[in-house]
């Protein structure tokens, strides 16, 4: 069992250097070993990571996913000093992530450029994830071939790529919790003081800017501030780096504080998000018990077949390491943190989405999604140290009976569900790609050929680490990651030529078509009846970048504000004309133009 987990990182204070891999995985030229080579490859990787983001994302000109999008860019846009508008739904979410994209709205008044921008940041981004996984590796004593090539495969993989194709806070996550984790790996490692300060400080500080970047960041920087003052009365650290660590994880939550207040103060009618009131509330609701436990069985269900099965191989490791004194105390943290973190944010996804009777609010993707490469991590880090056939077919088994047995409870408790559930292709990516590798479709939901594509995938990673032994662990455990890495890039273009670009495509009419086909000029103010398409009123609370936007009921008992000099209504009434589309149109108001893609009537003041 002591030999399943990852070994403890080498620091300097241990014989070798802790760049310097053991003398079983060194290749006979040693060129890999060169100081040089590593910063170049991470380089070089990061930079063609970017450039094929960049490639997945070049027909994208305006927001599609509604209204998450669209809030997260009104904020970046108010960051960045442009004029003030409404917010979806009315709740400022937390704004660390737009905050990061709001340089580009800084450099340009045209609607499309800044997004395209956007996207360009979120592409470099989302690419940190390559060194920070490599990082990581590192420090759990893998060589360097295998921690490269793991890396590789973290950053390609479908959770991690395909939501920083849209402006959604999901993009910084991935990279924020790796730098958490290896924040208090470090932290409760042996090292000099100040070497165990500055890791403290990198764990407080992303666990806080996840705070600041979404609602789940709450999970971890309370986490955090569990394990840390455990730390401070049991000594498992020096305790000034354990205060300097509580230091600012309270600066970062009167941070957030204080952004969400100003953002409030900056939006029309704005109020802080109810999420985290909406979880407490079903929590607390005995009725829809069962409904959370459905719903919390089948995130977890989605994760491990997300990460082919190899999520569930971390998540024995990491139940290896919580309950066996074996393991060095850095690695029982982070295993401890890994499940907590993974079953607390599935547990708070379950209680706080809607009823909305779409099915991928009961396998959701989304929300789990910043785990997936720290698991994938640490399952190749586990097969790097495991020795003996016994042990990894043990291992592999174990991870196949937790996927199989989540599986067994979601059909048990959700087949009857899926029915009379909305199928919506952009909430399901990777298990209707899984899917479709038999199917040949992207058109349903099939959770049976969902699991079965990804235990195969698990077998196939098994296999290949077997076939080396305990000769040649470094040799075979590389392979197996290679095959990983090629997967995930083949299963993210896949995602992206079937969900992304069709989604794209679908919403022309509510983007940069709109805004053509309605004549909106530099500066416009619109208000927009509430009975026209909500997409389309989401999307051009952005694409107005440089004016702004209302929603009024027009043809009822609203007026337009007084700033206004563009109306959008849609036409019910043909009979009427375009005249008869605006029944309360005051005086000093005429008809501009209809947009035939939507019937919309196009009015403007004088």
């Amino acid at each position: 069992m002591t030999r399943l987990a990852p070994l403890p990182p080498a620091g300097p204070e241990s014989e070798r250097p802790a760049d310097e891999p053991p003398a079983a995985d060194r290749t006979p030229s040693g060129w890999w070993h060169a100081r040089w080579v590593m910063p170049l490859a991470l380089a070089l990787g990061y930079v063609l990571n970017v450039l094929f983001r960049l490639s997945l994302v070049t027909r994208q000109d305006f927001p599609v996913v509604s209204p998450d999008e669209s809030m997260y860019l009104v904020m970046a846009r108010i960051l960045a000093g442009r004029p003030t508008t409404e917010i979806p739904g009315d709740q400022v979410i937390p704004a660390g992530y737009s905050l990061l994209i709001s340089p580009a709205l800084r450099i340009t008044e045209d609607p499309v450029f800044g997004f395209h921008l956007i996207m360009g940041i979120n592409a470099l981004i989302s690419c940190l994830v390559l060194p920070m996984a490599y990082w990581g590796m590192r420090r759990l004593n893998v060589s360097r071939p295998v921690s490269y090539i793991a890396a590789t495969a973290a950053v390609l993989a479908p959770p991690v790529v395909f939501y920083s194709q849209f402006a959604m806070a999901d993009t910084p996550l991935p990279v924020l919790v790796l730098a958490w984790l290896i924040g208090l790996h470090g932290l409760f490692s042996e090292g000099t003081l100040s070497r165990r300060i500055r890791f403290a400080l990198l764990a407080a500080f992303a666990a806080g800017y996840c705070l600041l970047t979404h609602d789940r960041g709450g999970v971890i920087i309370a986490l955090t501030g569990l394990v840390l003052l455990v730390a401070l009365v049991l000594k498992w650290a020096p305790r000034i780096a354990t205060v300097c660590a509580l230091g600012v994880l309270g600066v970062m939550f009167v941070l957030k504080q204080l952004m969400t207040s100003w953002m409030i103060s900056q939006i029309d009618g704005a109020v802080p998000s109810q999420v985290g009131n909406a979880v407490f509330e079903t929590l607390e609701n005995t009725r829809l018990l069962r409904r959370t436990v459905m719903r919390m069985i089948g995130h977890l269900w989605y994760f491990m077949t997300s990460t082919w099965g190899l999520g569930a191989l971390a998540l024995v490791v990491c139940v290896c390491a919580v309950v066996s004194p074996r393991f060095k105390l850095a690695n029982r943290v982070v295993a401890f943190v890994m499940l907590a973190l993974l079953g607390g944010i599935a547990l708070a996804a379950a209680a706080g989405l809607p009823n909305d009777h779409r099915i991928d609010t009961i396998v959701y993707a989304r929300y789990l999604s910043l785990l997936a490469p720290v698991y994938l991590l640490v399952a190749v880090a586990a097969l790097h140290h495991v020795r003996g056939r016994k042990r990894t077919l043990a291992l592999g088994a174990s991870a196949g009976i937790v996927t199989l047995g989540l599986t067994a409870a979601l059909l048990h408790m959700s087949s009857k569900q899926w029915g009379v559930s909305w199928f919506i292709l952009w909430g399901l990516p990777d298990a209707t790609f899984l899917s479709s590798l038999s199917a040949g479709t992207w058109d349903g939901f099939r959770p049976l050929r969902t699991t079965a594509a990804a235990l195969l995938v698990l077998a196939v990673v098994v296999l290949l680490r077997l076939l080396g032994g305990s000769r040649r662990p470094a040799l075979a455990t590389g392979a197996a990651g290679l095959v990983v890495a090629v997967f995930a890039g083949c299963a993210t273009a896949a995602v992206t030529a079937n969900i992304t670009r069709p989604a794209v495509e679908t919403r022309y009419g509510d983007g940069s078509g709109f805004i053509k086909g309605a004549g909106i000029r530099p500066g416009d103010r619109l208000v927009m009846d509430k009975d026209v398409r909500w997409e389309l009123r989401m999307t051009t609370a952005y694409m107005v970048l440089d004016g702004r936007v209302w929603t009024r009921a027009l043809n009822a008992k609203d007026a337009p504000p007084p700033e206004a000099n563009v109306a959008v209504v849609t036409l019910f009434d043909k009979q009427g004309g375009l005249p008869g589309s605006w029944r309360n149109a005051p005086a000093g108001w005429r008809v501009d133009r209809f947009v035939e893609d939507g019937e919309y009537v196009i009015w403007r003041r004088g």
